[in-house]
């Protein structure tokens, strides 16, 4: 029997002499000179291009949910793990742990869901006028905090409303995107929350709904606003693996729990 060496086909880039190719695009020709960091992100997660409003419109979510801070959750992960000299390390780590996490900014996928899941069950209602929209949400908004007491999405830890969002709601309005369809979901469920639940939203699902208006996709969201909050993951990783504090390198036995089966002893260390 003929062993066939089998064949991956790939549609992310293709190295030619002179040029070279990014999902279809020649580098020369077409990318070089044009887009950005952000864009470019884009077009490597969702596999096309961006408008200009677009591409700054992430510039600024980049930007504004960038929060650097060591002692918040995962970033404390990448200042454990570069204490031992490795940026790198530090920054694979934290990448694995944010995979279909509850919080965080890969979890900005699992928002984007519900409030697709939130624009399918009103369309569902038939609500077509404004009053018949503002009473179906009001409605499906009842039902899912009787459903799940509190959706991490509108939960802000340890202050009265997440600074983020109001940042973002601010840019959102700088380039004229406040009328958009998941915009305006986002802000009116975010009122109908606070008047009947007294919560509110946190940056999880304002950026959904930014990056839903884009096009892109739950799926793609999650890993697209976890690529843009690197420089906060960098900047942790570089500095923590500069600084490689011994009292992080060992941490105190009373603050680390084996989970797992217990020890066995060979037969050879038995006798």
């Amino acid at each position: 029997m003929k062993n066939e060496t089998p064949i991956l086909r790939t549609c992310v880039g293709h190295a030619e002499w002179g040029d070279n190719r990014f999902r279809g695009y020649s580098v020369a020709r077409d990318l070089a000179g044009c887009e950005g960091v952000s864009s470019l992100l884009a077009l490597a997660i969702a596999g096309r291009r961006i408008d200009e409003n677009e591409r700054l419109m992430l510039d600024d979510l980049a930007t504004v949910t960038n929060v650097a801070d060591p002692r918040v959750w995962p970033l404390k992960l990448v200042r454990v793990t570069s204490a031992y000299g490795g940026c790198n390390a530090a920054v694979a780590a934290l990448t694995v742990v944010l995979e279909d996490t509850l919080i965080g900014h890969h979890a900005s996928g699992r928002a984007a869901q519900l409030l697709c899941d939130l624009s399918d069950r009103l369309l569902a209602n038939g609500a077509h006028h404004a009053k018949g929209r503002e009473g179906a949400l009001q409605e499906q908004c009842r039902e899912l905090l009787a459903d799940s007491g509190r959706h991490l999405e509108f939960w802000v830890p340890f202050r009265p409303r997440d600074e983020r969002v109001d940042m973002l709601t601010e840019r959102v309005a700088a380039r004229g995107r406040s009328e958009l369809a998941y915009w305006r979901l986002f802000a009116n469920a975010s009122d109908i929350f606070w008047r009947i639940g007294n919560v509110r939203p946190n940056m999880g699902l304002a950026v959904a709904a930014i990056c839903l208006d884009m096009g892109f996709t739950p799926a793609q969201i999650g890993p697209l606003i976890t690529a843009l909050a690197a420089p906060a993951y960098w900047a942790n990783a570089f500095e923590g693996a500069e600084q490689a504090p011994s009292c992080l390198q060992t941490l105190p036995a009373h603050c680390v729990r084996y989970v797992g089966p217990p020890s066995r002893v060979s037969p050879r260390g038995a006798t």
